[in-house]
């Protein structure tokens, strides 16, 4: 198979080349090399000057976007939740679960008594279903979910995703379906690299197949904490597989986790499924995100990451391709683990921020829950488990500052403090607070210089854990500073509680 690259290398080429003219024209500039280095979220070079000669813009099959709605488990009343869904303008539901047949019967016959079944979708790749309804079942639709949700990055996932393109051409499927995470650039740069590598599959293969696209819920970065931010991951994942020019958008309610790994039914299900319908029916809709063919058509910067994530995605394929089945699985399960291990690291020392969960949480919620064993893999679970632990005490100690200097001088490293501990739900006392505690986790909070004196003042008594805020070393006491593996402190805190 011949290189990815030569499917548009003359006009990316030509295309930099006119870039870098007009923008040394516009700027009146003889070197531009210092206009190229700005970054942006670590995507690379962020031009201030659009591409004058754009590649062909990649289209969708659908010109109308419908709005979706996503099922986890069985409900008791369908007639009721469909035709609430139905009523609301959806027409394209997921299942996430195994449907049984009589329970398809029902929902089937509910769905063709209120529209037309025309203008109905089902999505169920885990079933194989028929009937008057259109499904897109596990024989029509072509994915690489089983990478993603193992913590595999986007050139893992199209790449095993272009491989099993592929091997399925004597019988190609009609749809392709990819995961959207939180990341909007990289998500439309996702969707068209799937849409370049497709199109370079049919032109090698010799065939004029097209496809449909399959924006999937990724649940890695949600959280059961702070559940009403999975709101604003799910509405980044529907915007961004819109303006990608995907055929079909899942959408899901902030509950979702819940309905993944506990068993617990609560208030928030009717509105989770509200708020998933509303958000497809209003971006897609209303704000007519899906209305423009391809809106990533010219930007450097898009066009730059789609060519870049087919390019490696492609050569990560040819690679697999010629590997034994058995040997393509162990080097897979062997990178795999690499990069959730990168992913894990960067929450654990908060150099990626999930707000509510590793920084800035509510200390004051609480869930109450057991969880499952978890079904995909999700960078917040390792710190849930310990708040829940933590949770579970009859009589959690509370955490004392011990303040030496001016409160208004310290209220940084005082803020610090209280977010560190309330990660896994404990409460801080204010330092303003002068009260004896028989059980507590002391804190010493000062400069660095104050520390020495600080230490000898400080009444240990009642401390089943001392600390000091700051990387200075204090005999006895443990340094909780930025940049720390904070999930590795705070697990050896709770081992010391007992949990």
């Amino acid at each position: 198979m011949s290189s990815f690259s030569d499917l548009f290398a003359e006009e990316y080429n030509t295309q930099r080349d006119q870039w870098e003219k007009a923008l040394k024209h516009e700027l009146k500039l003889d070197d531009i090399t210092g206009k190229l280095s700005k970054k942006h979220l670590d995507l690379g070079a962020w031009p201030t000057l659009s591409l004058e000669t754009a590649p062909v813009p990649l289209q969708s099959q659908t010109s109308w976007k419908k709005a979706s709605q996503t099922y986890f488990h069985s409900a008791s009343s369908w007639s009721q939740q469909l035709g609430e869904d139905l009523e609301a303008g959806v027409r394209v539901f997921f299942f996430s679960f195994q449907l049984k047949n009589e329970e398809w019967k029902t929902i089937e016959k509910i769905l063709i008594d209120h529209v037309e079944h025309k203008d109905i979708e089902v999505i169920a790749p885990f079933n194989q279903l028929s009937g008057q309804v259109k499904v897109v079942d596990q024989t029509s639709m072509l994915h690489a979910r089983d990478i993603h949700d193992q913590g595999g990055h986007n050139i893992q996932e199209l790449a095993l995703l272009t491989l099993r393109l592929i091997e399925n051409l004597a019988n190609p499927p009609a749809y392709l379906g990819v995961c959207l995470d939180s990341h909007f650039f990289k998500n439309i740069a996702k969707v068209r690299a799937l849409k370049l590598l497709a199109q370079k599959v049919a032109e090698e293969s010799g065939r004029s197949t097209s496809f449909k696209i399959i924006t999937l819920n990724s649940y890695r970065e949600w959280t059961l904490y702070e559940r009403y931010s999975n709101m604003l991951r799910n509405n980044v994942q529907v915007a961004s597989g819109f303006i990608s020019g995907a055929d079909i958008v899942q959408s899901s309610g902030y509950q979702a986790l819940f309905d993944m790994e506990t068993d617990e039914h609560s208030d928030h299900n009717e509105r989770s499924l509200r708020m998933a319908r509303n958000t497809t029916h209003i971006l897609s809709l209303e704000s007519m995100l899906g209305m423009v063919e391809d809106a990533a058509y010219g930007s450097f910067h898009l066009e730059t990451l789609s060519q870049e994530y087919a390019k490696n995605a492609w050569s990560l394929m040819q690679e697999l391709l010629i590997k034994p089945a058995a040997d393509r699985k162990a080097f897979l399960e062997n990178e795999l683990s690499k990069v959730r291990e990168q992913r894990l690291e960067k929450v654990k020392t908060r150099k990626d921020i999930l707000a509510g969960m590793n920084d800035f949480p509510d200390a004051r919620e609480r869930l109450n829950i057991k969880l499952k064993n978890p079904a995909v893999f999700r960078v917040a679970r390792g710190f849930e488990e310990l708040r829940l632990k933590v949770e579970g005490l009859q009589d959690p100690p509370r955490v004392q500052i011990l303040l030496k200097g001016d409160y208004a001088a310290l209220n940084n490293r005082i803020n610090f403090i209280k977010n560190y501990f309330e990660v896994i739900g404990l409460e801080v006392l204010d330092p303003m607070v002068k009260i004896k505690l028989d059980k507590k986790i002391l804190v010493l909070c000062a400069k660095d210089e104050d520390y020495a004196a600080l230490a000898d003042e400080a009444d240990k008594s009642g401390a089943i854990a001392s600390f000091v805020a700051g990387k200075v070393e204090i005999a006895n006491f443990q340094s909780i500073f930025a940049g720390q593996n904070i999930y590795q402190v705070l697990s050896e805190l709770t081992k010391k509680l007992g949990v």
